[in-house]
C-alpha cells in the first residue's frame, strides 16, 4: 500500500471520528471515541497492508516459479535438439535413433542379446568311452552392438555391428560396409557382408525359427565376405550380385591367399505378401499371407600361384517361403560340386532342410525342422537331424523365449559348434541337444 493511500485512509477515518465528535456533545466522550476510532482504523489499515503484500508476494512468487519451469523447458528442449542445432534423438520403432531436423545425417542403434543354455548328450560307447556323453552348460551366443544410418542424405547410407559374445563360431565384427542408392531399386555397397546365396544365413539371427540355424546351412553357407554387391529391388522381384573374395572371407586384408576372384548372384520372386513380411521365417496371427521364391548361384577358383591346387567350388540353391498369417512353411535344396584341379575326384555333396511353424495361441509357436544332406564321402554318414521346439513371443522378436530339442538320427560329422551339436565318431548315432534361449532386441 502507498503511503498517499494510507495518508488518505487515515484522513477519512479522522474526519468521520470528528463529524461523530461534533454531533456528541460530551468533549470527554468525544475524546475517547476518537481515540477508539482510531485505533479500529489503524488496526483495519494494517490487516489492510497485510493482505495487500500478501498479494504481492503470492504474485511474485507465481512469476518467479513460472520464470524457472519457462528455464527448464527451454533447457531440456536445448537438450532434445542437441543445443539447439535442429538434431533430434529418441526411439522410433526400428532402434535409437539421432538424427538432424532434416534426417540428412543419421545414426542409428541397435542392440541383440541371446543367453542360452546347452545341454548334449552324445553315445560314448566304443571308440568313444573315453568322452563325456553328457555335456552342458551356459552361454552368451550373441552381444552384438548395431550401427546403421546414413550420411549426407538418405542415399549414403552405411552398417556395422559387431558381436562380443561367447561362441566363437559368430564372434567379432560381421557386416561393416557403405553403400549408395541410385534411384529406380539399384543400389550399390562395399564392405564386408553376407554373400546373396542361402536365405537362412541372409535372415538374421534374432529373426530365426529354431534356436540356431540348422548345420546344413553352417555347412554350406558362404558365410561373411569381402566384396562389392549390386542390388536391383522391385516392388515383386530383386536381384543381387556380388564380387568379393570368396566363402568367409569376410574382415581379411586385401593379401590374404583366399580366391582368385568369386562371383555370387541370388534372384528372389515375391508372389504376395510384403518384402517387409519376409524379413524373419514367422508368421503371427493375423499377419498378411505371402510366398516367395528364390534361387543363388556361387562360383570362386583358388588363389593362382599357391602350393595348394586351386579347388573350384560351385554352389546351387533354390528356396520356398509361404506364410499363412499364424503358421508358416519353409524349404531349401542346396548342391555343391568341389573341383580339385589336380589329384582327386570331383565331390557332389547337397542337401536339404524343411522346416514349419504354427501358432497355437497369439503367442506360442510351436515348430519342427528336418535337415538332410549327403556329404559325398565314402564311409560318412548322412546328415539327419530332427528339431522341434516352441516359442514363445513376449514383445515379437523384442522379447522372446525358445526352447528346442535335437536328434541326430545318424552320426553327425563336422557340425558347427554354435549349434550345440559335437562330432561323432563313425557309427554312433543318436546324439541329443536340448537348446534354451532368452533373447532380446531393441
Amino acid at each position: 500500500m502507498s503511503f498517499s493511500t494510507r495518508v488518505g485512509l487515515l484522513a477519512g477515518a479522522t474526519a468521520l471520528t470528528l463529524t461523530g465528535v461534533s454531533y456528541g456533545g460530551q468533549a470527554t466522550e468525544g475524546t475517547d471515541d476518537v481515540a477508539q476510532r482510531l485505533a479500529a482504523a489503524e488496526a483495519k489499515i494494517a490487516a489492510m497492508e497485510a493482505a495487500n503484500n500478501q498479494t504481492w508476494l503470492t504474485e511474485k512468487r507465481a512469476a518467479e516459479i513460472k520464470g524457472l519451469v519457462q528455464d527448464v523447458l527451454a533447457d531440456a528442449d536445448t537438450r532434445a535438439s542437441l543445443l539447439q542445432s535442429g538434431m533430434t534423438a529418441g526411439y522410433d520403432g526400428t532402434g535409437m535413433v539421432l538424427s538432424d531436423s532434416r534426417g540428412d545425417w543419421l545414426l542409428r542403434t541397435n542392440f541383440l542379446m541371446q543367453q542360452r543354455f546347452v545341454y548334449n548328450n552324445q553315445d560314448n560307447s566304443g571308440a568313444e568311452a573315453f568322452v563325456d556323453g553328457d555335456r552342458y552348460g551356459f552361454e552368451n551366443t550373441r552381444t552384438k552392438f548395431i550401427l546403421s544410418g546414413h550420411v549426407v542424405n538418405p542415399d549414403w547410407y552405411y552398417l556395422a555391428d559387431i558381436n562380443v559374445g561367447s561362441n566363437g563360431d559368430r564372434t567379432g565384427v560381421g557386416n561393416a560396409y557403405l553403400g549408395h542408392k541410385y534411384g529406380n531399386g539399384l543400389q550399390i555397397q562395399m564392405g564386408a557382408m553376407k554373400l546373396p546365396l542361402l536365405r537362412e544365413e541372409l535372415v538374421d539371427a534374432q529373426y530365426q525359427l529354431a534356436v540356431e540355424r540348422s548345420n546344413l546351412n553352417y555347412l554350406y553357407t558362404g558365410g561373411y565376405a569381402d566384396g562389392i554387391e549390386a542390388i536391383y529391388k522391385q516392388d515383386q522381384w530383386q536381384l543381387m550380385a556380388m564380387f568379393s573374395d570368396g566363402a568367409n572371407s569376410g574382415e581379411t586384408i586385401w593379401s590374404t591367399y583366399d580366391t582368385e576372384y568369386a562371383l555370387t548372384g541370388r534372384f528372389e520372386f515375391k508372389v504376395n505378401g510384403t518384402w517387409d513380411q519376409f524379413k524373419d521365417f514367422t508368421s503371427e496371427q493375423g499377419g498378411p499371407a505371402g510366398i516367395l521364391l528364390g534361387a543363388a548361384a556361387h562360383y570362386q577358383i583358388g588363389e593362382y600361384g599357391t602350393p595348394a591346387n586351386e579347388t573350384a567350388l560351385t554352389i546351387l540353391t533354390g528356396d520356398v517361403s509361404l506364410e499363412f498369417g499364424g503358421a508358416n512353411l519353409y524349404g531349401a535344396i542346396i548342391w555343391n560340386n568341389v573341383d580339385p584341379n589336380g589329384p582327386g575326384a570331383n565331390a557332389n555333396p547337397w542337401g536339404i532342410v524343411v522346416q514349419g511353424g504354427f501358432y497355437i495361441a497369439p503367442k506360442w509357436e510351436i515348430f519342427v525342422r528336418y535337415e538332410w544332406s549327403d556329404l559325398d564321402i565314402a564311409g560318412v554318414d548322412d546328415l539327419s537331424i530332427l528339431t522341434g521346439g516352441v516359442n514363445y513371443y513376449f514383445a515379437r522378436h523384442n522379447a522372446k523365449w525358445t526352447t528346442d530339442i535335437g536328434y541326430g538320427l545318424n552320426s553327425v560329422v563336422a557340425p558347427a559348434n554354435i549349434t550345440g551339436f559335437r562330432p561323432d565318431v563313425l557309427g554312433n548315432d543318436g546324439q541329443w541337444v536340448i537348446r534354451t534361449q532368452w533373447q532380446i532386441l531393441f
